[in-house]
């Protein structure tokens, strides 16, 4: 019965360890969700698109009517100095736009709606990407700060060996000093890379738009993970979000043409109302129709700009499209390169430095290796640690960048 209670109470520490060090954890899909909800400048952005929504609105609504009291034939000389000859009248005017003007307004006004609503998915996309560089970047300045921690311990014990060699009389006090310099050099390191993370993770607050709790920690579960196939990535191009906000602002553009166009057309104005003749106490009915005629402007100039506004938003697609294009080209690129440097420094590379400084270490220890040796093994393991840490980085951000300009976001949690 003891053993079974004990085992009941290790079960519920493991399970509750684990849900509190669950709740610590920052990964990269919530750190995108805070920025999505707290970025200011996106924030800014989805403002601007209610602005829009608001013109799209107000530009559907017909002309108010005007109302109009009119006192005429009073306050003069002779029978009109008095009231009694007076003539009021009362009418109202509405203004009815012709040509199914206000239609096609609304259309222009819908397409700058949408494309204010495009322009946010830009921003998010821009934002997912500069988020995941800063989470990626941040991520690795932990890791390597952990790392040169090590680093400083693997140079505590050489000198450390080396000092007990000298002081058997069996070891050079200059490999002793030697030693003791590169060990202050790895202390730098180890105070560099802190400060180093700290920074990076404030940058990363930055982005997120809220303050980011040095208690939670980054994980690389989560990180996106694409495919790196140009064939496959070139069928995604469509989807970019700023191909398809340029796409969205070519509608509009020509939308704008068409309203253009139809703002030629007057309002119809329509008169109704009463007159009251004071001296005999008739009344009539008052009735007039007006409306401008377009004989010398017909919106030329407008149609003009509108005009050349689109086929200059047509050419802004093209080398949109050609800079998207050349973009995700360049980052699969680079994405092929840096996966290439992380599965060869974490399967040879790393090992065979790491191997090394323990032979050199012990070889030391022995006689059979020269303080020298000792020294060229630490610098190939420094610099293969750092190599591992900057291909990784390197090449988890190029796949954000894929797949923001792609559109793809794919930051489902990784099993």
């Amino acid at each position: 019965m003891l053993y079974f209670i004990r085992g009941i109470v290790t079960v519920l520490f493991i399970f509750v360890f684990n849900e509190v060090m669950a709740a610590h954890l920052l990964t990269f899909k919530e750190a995108v969700d805070i920025a999505y909800r707290n970025n200011p400048e996106l924030q800014a952005e989805i403002d601007k698109a209610h602005a829009m929504r608001g013109y799209f609105i107000q530009s559907g609504f017909y002309p108010n009517p005007q109302v109009t009291l009119t006192a005429e034939n009073f306050g003069g000389s002779g029978s009109y100095s008095s009231y009694e000859a007076a003539e009021t009248t009362a009418s109202i005017t509405q203004p009815i736009p012709l040509g199914n003007r206000l239609y096609y307004q609304q259309r222009a006004t819908y397409g700058d709606y949408l494309a204010s609503l495009a322009q946010i998915q830009v921003y998010k996309a821009t934002l997912y990407m500069n988020v995941g560089t800063a989470y990626v970047d941040a991520l690795y300045a932990g890791q390597w700060h952990e790392v040169t921690k090590k680093l400083t311990r693997v140079n505590e014990d050489i000198v450390a060996a080396i000092d007990r060699r000298v002081k058997a009389g069996a070891g050079a006090e200059l490999d002793l000093r030697l030693a003791q310099v590169r060990l202050g050099d790895a202390r730098i390191q180890e105070q560099k890379a802190g400060r180093d993370t700290l920074a990076q993770r404030a940058k990363l607050s930055r982005l997120l738009g809220d303050g980011l709790r040095e208690d939670r920690r980054l994980v690389d579960k989560g990180l996106p993970d694409v495919t790196l196939k140009w064939s496959e990535l070139i069928k995604k191009l469509p989807q970019s979000p700023q191909l398809q906000q340029v796409q969205i602002q070519l509608q509009a553009k020509r939308a704008t043409i068409t309203a253009v166009k139809k703002a030629v057309w007057p309002d119809l104005n329509v008169q109704l109302g009463g007159r009251h003749f004071e001296d005999d106490g008739s009344n009539a009915v008052v009735a007039s129709v007006n409306a401008e005629v377009p004989v010398y402007n017909r919106n030329q100039g407008k149609i003009l700009t509108a005009e050349a506004q689109y086929t200059q938003t047509a050419h802004l697609y093209q080398g949109t499209r050609l800079d998207v294009r050349q973009t995700v080209y360049t980052a699969f690129l680079q994405a092929q390169q840096s996966q290439y440097e992380a599965n060869l420094v974490t399967n040879s590379l790393l090992p065979l430095a790491r191997k090394s400084i323990k032979l050199a270490q012990e070889g030391y220890k022995m006689g059979r290796y020269t303080y020298l040796e000792l020294s060229l093994s630490l610098n190939t393991l420094f610099e293969e640690e750092r190599h591992y840490q900057q291909a990784h980085a390197d090449y988890h951000k190029t796949l954000i960048q894929l797949t923001g300009l792609l559109g793809l976001h794919p930051t489902k949690e990784s099993k």
